[in-house]
C-alpha cells in the first residue's frame, strides 16, 4: 500500500532505474531510449540492444524502422523491446506481435514506502549480510553476480575500473551493494547472494539481486532485501522501487509489504 507515494510518482521515478553500464552504446531520441548493452554485461537471457522506453507520438511502424536499421548496423540480429502502461503509442504491443514479436520476459514494477516498521523478512540466523566496502567483498559479490547470471569473467582491467567506482559512489552513498554468505562445514562463509541499491533523492532503486541456484531458498535474497532497505532509509530514501520477476523475488516483495504498480512485458523482433 502506498501513502504518501502516488502511482503516478512511482511511475515517474522508474525511469532513474535504467542501467547504462561501462561501454555501452546509448541511443536518446526524444520519442524513446535504445541501448546496446556491452558484452560483458550479457547472458543467456539478456539481449544485446533494447528499447527500455518508448513514448512516441510518431506512427509506430515508422520508429520501428528507425529502431531496427541502428540495431542492423550493430550487426546484431534483433531488439527487445520493453512495453509498460507508460509506453505510447498505446496499440505499441499488439503492433510488435503483428510484426512477429515474442514476448521474452516479465517484471512487475514494486515500490514500498519506507516510513514506519521496515518489513520483517525472516532472514534466518545463519545468513550473514555485509556491505560491499573493500576488495575482498567486492571480488564476492561479483563472481555470485558472474555465476549467477550465467555471464563471462570480465577482464581485470573491467574489474579494476568497477571497483573504484563502487568504492567512490559508496563514499558519496549514491550506490551500494551487500552480499550475502552461508557457513561452510569447516567454517567460515560462503558468498551466495548480491544485490545492489542507487540512491537518488528519496527514491532507493534496488538492482541486480541474484542468488546462487544451488543455495535458493534459504533466505539468502531476504537477506539481502533487508539490508539494502535499512541502509537507504538509514540514508535518506523514503521509497523502495525494484523491478521483480512473478517466478522469482515479487512474491517476496509483495509479502514485504510492497505495491504492485504496474507491469513491464519484453518482446523480441527480430530483423
Amino acid at each position: 500500500m502506498l501513502n504518501t507515494w502516488t502511482r503516478g510518482r512511482v511511475l515517474d521515478a522508474v525511469a532513474g532505474m535504467e542501467w547504462h553500464p561501462d561501454g555501452a552504446i546509448e541511443v536518446l531520441a526524444d520519442d524513446y531510449r535504445l541501448i546496446r548493452y556491452p558484452d560483458w554485461a550479457l547472458d543467456p537471457t539478456f539481449p544485446a540492444a533494447q528499447v527500455t522506453r518508448s513514448q512516441s507520438s510518431r506512427p509506430l511502424a515508422e520508429v520501428i524502422e528507425e529502431v531496427t536499421g541502428r540495431v542492423r548496423r550493430w550487426g546484431l540480429p534483433g531488439v527487445a523491446w520493453w512495453v509498460s502502461a507508460t509506453t505510447r503509442p498505446q496499440d505499441t504491443e499488439a503492433v510488435l506481435r503483428d510484426r512477429g514479436g515474442v514476448q521474452i520476459d516479465t517484471v512487475s514494477i514494486l515500490a514500498r514506502e519506507l516510513d514506519g516498521d521496515l518489513p520483517d523478512l525472516a532472514v534466518p540466523g545463519e545468513v550473514s549480510v555485509e556491505l560491499v566496502a573493500g576488495s575482498r567483498t567486492f571480488r564476492a559479490a561479483s563472481m555470485v553476480t558472474v555465476r549467477g547470471w550465467g555471464r563471462e569473467e570480465p577482464a581485470v582491467a573491467t574489474t579494476d575500473r568497477e571497483f573504484r567506482g563502487a568504492m567512490r559512489d559508496l563514499a558519496a552513498w549514491s550506490s551500494f551493494r551487500v552480499v550475502a554468505s552461508v557457513p561452510l562445514p569447516g567454517g567460515g562463509g560462503q558468498p551466495v547472494s548480491t544485490g545492489g541499491c542507487t540512491l537518488r533523492g528519496e527514491v532507493a532503486h534496488l538492482w541486480g539481486a541474484v542468488t546462487l541456484r544451488e543455495h535458493r531458498r534459504r533466505g539468502c535474497y531476504r537477506a539481502v532485501l533487508a539490508e539494502r532497505l535499512r541502509l537507504a532509509r538509514e540514508h535518506g530514501a523514503t521509497l523502495a522501487l525494484v523491478k521483480g520477476r512473478p517466478e522469482t523475488s515479487g512474491p517476496i516483495l509483495l509479502r514485504g509489504g510492497f505495491a504492485d504498480c504496474d507491469t513491464e512485458r519484453c518482446f523480441w523482433l527480430s530483423i
